[in-house]
């Protein structure tokens, strides 16, 4: 069988340009864990996937992946 060339430009991996990334921890409950799981496959492969993609999508539905200036709280 052949494999179908894609139509892009073939970028190579040591060019490809990769996000900064940090690790954030924090605390769920037993049930919310459990949803998580159950999302385990349909929009993520793990549960930090998961988590990291609900938090971007919250994000972006917030505005703040938008454009949208983070608002500073008063000092």
């Amino acid at each position: 069988m052949l494999k179908k060339d894609s139509n892009g430009p073939k970028i190579g991996p040591d060019k490809k340009p990769k996000a900064e990334t940090i690790i954030v921890k924090g605390t769920i409950t037993k049930e919310q864990r459990e949803i998580i799981q159950r999302f385990i496959g349909i929009i993520g492969s793990n549960e930090q996937d998961v988590v990291g993609k609900i938090i971007t999508l919250w994000l972006y539905t917030e505005g703040y992946l938008k454009g949208r200036k983070i608002p500073r709280g008063k000092k």
